[in-house]
C-alpha cells in the first residue's frame, strides 16, 4: 500500500466512525418542551415534581436526549 492509499482507508474509517457515533443535543426548556410536545408550564411542573431530570448552568436549566427519553420510558402516574 502507498501513501495515498492508507490516507483514502483511514479517511473511510473516521466517516464510518463518525456516521456510527450519536451526536448528544442539550436543550433548553422550552426547546425541551417543544421536544415533547407539551406546553412549557406544563414541562416546568414535571420538572419541579422530579419527573424529568435536568442540569443548572447558572440560571439555565439544560436538558439531554437522554433526558427527555428517560422521561417518555418512566412509567405514568395517571
Amino acid at each position: 500500500m502507498n501513501q495515498q492509499e492508507v490516507i483514502d482507508e483511514l479517511r473511510e474509517r473516521i466517516a464510518r466512525l463518525e456516521a456510527s457515533t450519536p451526536r448528544r443535543r442539550v436543550y433548553n426548556q422550552a426547546q425541551a418542551a417543544a421536544r415533547l410536545n407539551m406546553s412549557v408550564s406544563k414541562f416546568r411542573g414535571e420538572q419541579n415534581a422530579g419527573r424529568i431530570n435536568g442540569k443548572r448552568r447558572g440560571r439555565i436549566w439544560t436538558f439531554t436526549d437522554a433526558d427527555l427519553e428517560a422521561y417518555l420510558a418512566a412509567p405514568s402516574d395517571s
